[in-house]
């Protein structure tokens, strides 16, 4: 005895649609923007990386425009930043393993800029870079 199968995927359909859409993994993000200077320049190109605090949870990447405008990407589909503490760091560009030569800025720049919270909503995050305010 045979089942059509068009009748039976179609019951499964709904069931693995709704599967996919209320993922319970999927995390509370709030929206993320500011401005990037460095020694009281707009930095083009640079990538910053948000790093919450809690261990094993993914983090977010930004990359400034030509005026150091940046938003926040926690993954190709959504965008923001995992709501808590998080580190906010430059993030050096590819180089070979140890050439400081090639980057941009100060080694120092690459460290630990500082720590924010990030809050449901829209959060503004004007980061100021410069050796005066290490």
């Amino acid at each position: 005895m045979s089942f059509p199968r068009t009748p039976t995927l179609l019951l499964l359909l709904p069931l693995l649609l709704a599967a996919g859409c209320f993922n319970s993994n999927q995390s509370s993000l709030g929206t993320v923007s500011g401005t990037v200077l460095v020694d009281g320049k707009p930095a083009s190109g640079v990538r910053l990386e948000f790093d919450p605090l809690e261990k094993g949870v993914r983090g977010s990447t930004a990359v400034t425009n030509s005026s150091g405008n940046y938003e926040a990407i926690y993954s190709l589909s959504r965008d923001g930043v995992r709501l808590g503490p998080c580190i906010v760091k430059l993030e050096a560009p590819l180089t070979m393993p140890g050439d400081k030569s090639k980057l941009p800025y100060p080694e120092e720049y690459y460290e630990e800029i500082r720590q924010v919270e990030i809050t449901s909503g829209h959060n503004t995050v004007d980061l100021d870079i410069s050796k005066s305010k290490s």
